[in-house]
């Protein structure tokens, strides 16, 4: 059986690898996160291994936010399973500049 941690950290790894995201953000106070033995895996919150999952994410703004959001809860489901996926949108860039340096996707 899959833990919580496991769960959270192959949803960050999948989602973390999808070109549309700059980065998991756990938002202003810090709430979308799950805490793990040792730390936490800030931008997904785990409530149960049957969900609710929610995602924090920042995204680069040169495509449709439905349309990424919508492929982000598809991913969420092929790693996690059929469940309820939130996505909220922390943030959008429009450069690599905006995103701090990062390189492009």
């Amino acid at each position: 059986m899959t833990t919580i941690a496991e769960l959270a950290d192959r949803i960050a790894h999948a989602v973390s690898a999808d070109p549309a995201v700059v980065r998991l953000d756990a938002g202003s106070l810090g709430l979308v996160a799950t805490y793990v033995p040792g730390g936490r895996v800030a931008g997904v919150r785990v409530a149960s291994p049957t969900g609710p999952v929610v995602l924090g994410v920042v995204l680069y703004l040169d495509r449709p936010l439905p349309e990424v959001t919508a492929r982000l809860r598809e991913l969420v489901r092929s790693v996690a399973g059929d469940m309820a996926v939130n996505v909220e949108v922390a943030g959008v860039v429009s450069t690599v500049d905006d995103a701090g340096g990062l390189p492009p996707r």
